[in-house]
């Protein structure tokens, strides 16, 4: 059953594009518990989000763990090299099974040491062989379903819900020359638990002059007519979102050199070497297209006012193979580290503003489309819960 708001649905059509004069959503929906627990089920119960790359996890038997508000989940590589999406808890009295990542033949509680199998099929429960009305077959770790695209990982609690691949298709088309399903990270995707609600991810480069001007602002040039909103990506029906940072020459990017630090991916058109794509999947997937490389951003809810985010760099295995390449990631890192932690006090300042008695709902910019965009897709989901006002 819907978990109600008690924010009426109406109030809500002032932040839609179509409103001509777009505000920001009410502050209530950053911090409300109760509005947070009808989000759960609006958006995150009923559709598709990303939870890593399967690149993470080459190997039969490679895990990671990851959390979608208080559910651990699981995520194993199988023997067929298929993945699975299991939930983390053992199914006798709830322990967490594992945590971080790692590599194993078989799935065991640490506290009772009952047993799994990879696709999360009860093996053995000591003590309950005699055990009267026992049947270890009927036991399995719940799983949810999920789909790869692109090397990405996506999983849903709807068990109606169509499939991704379709949504995707458009997108898959125009990133095809980047060929992210053959990148691969330095290392594993790592989440960090913050104290913000997970919507402050929504992105935007209105604020890239003004905040990020002493770090990233000096290695990529923020000149008039920087920011293109309308790019070829944009997608809202299938949840697509984004806009293009047109570069001042081929190959340019947020370095100290002001140009891309790897070698550039082979396939690529002189569009797209010299533009940076910055493509929103909603709800919580950001893709950067870049020269040499695709970022990308991960978030999840974990509260009302807490998520989990990650961030990580993705190659083609000629550039992992580059002896310059850990000297040059590790440089890559630290230059943008400054631009990290400007976001995050952004993100801080924003939340703590938002929970305030003085917080607006303060008009959209010009330069802030991609925002109204997916307050659009955000609010059609709220609507599509609760058909009528409450």
């Amino acid at each position: 059953m819907t978990t109600k708001t008690d924010i009426p649905t109406a109030s809500f059509e002032a932040s839609t594009t179509r409103h001509g004069a777009t505000v920001a959503l009410p502050p209530r929906v950053f911090s409300d518990p109760q509005f947070y627990q009808f989000e759960l089920d609006a958006v995150w119960g009923h559709e598709w989000f990303c939870i890593g790359r399967t690149t993470d996890i080459p190997k039969p038997g490679d895990y990671y763990t990851i959390s979608v508000d208080k559910d651990p989940l699981l995520v194993v590589r199988q023997q067929d090299m298929s993945v699975r999406v299991l939930a983390n808890v053992c199914q006798h009295r709830g322990q967490v099974l594992a945590e971080g990542s790692g590599s194993v033949r078989r799935i065991r509680c640490p506290m009772h040491s009952w047993v799994y199998d990879l696709s999360g099929q009860l093996l053995a429960a000591p003590g309950f062989d005699e055990a009267a009305q026992f049947d270890k077959k009927a036991v399995c770790l719940p799983e949810l379903r999920s789909e790869v695209w692109e090397g990405f990982l996506f999983a849903t609690y709807d068990a109606g819900i169509a499939p991704l691949a379709s949504r995707l298709e458009r997108l898959r088309g125009q990133l095809a020359n980047y060929e992210m399903a053959a990148l691969r990270a330095h290392s594993r995707l790592s989440m960090e638990l913050n104290d913000w609600n997970w919507k402050q991810y929504a992105d935007e480069c209105y604020h890239c002059p003004s905040l990020h001007s002493d770090s990233w602002g000096k290695m990529y040039t923020l000149s008039s007519g920087f920011l293109d909103e309308d790019t070829i990506y944009n997608d809202e029906t299938n949840g697509i979102i984004a806009y293009d940072l047109i570069s001042s020459c081929k190959d340019a990017s947020p370095t100290r050199t002001g140009i891309a630090a790897h070698p550039i991916l082979p396939k690529l058109t002189e569009a797209q070497r010299s533009r940076l794509g910055y493509i929103t999947i909603a709800p919580n997937l950001l893709i950067v297209a870049m020269p040499d490389k695709v970022k990308y951003f991960l978030w999840l809810p974990a509260g009302p006012t807490r998520s989990w985010y990650g961030v990580s760099w993705l190659y083609p295995e000629t550039t992992h193979a580059d002896p310059q390449f850990e000297a040059r990631w590790r440089l890559e890192v630290e230059e943008l580290y400054p631009v990290m932690k400007e976001d995050y006090a952004g993100w801080r300042r924003y939340q703590a503003g938002l929970e305030s008695r003085f917080a607006p709902r303060g008009r959209l910019s010009n330069q802030e489309k991609v925002i109204g965009r997916f307050q659009d897709w955000l609010i059609a989901r709220y609507r599509k819960s609760l058909p009528q006002d409450q």
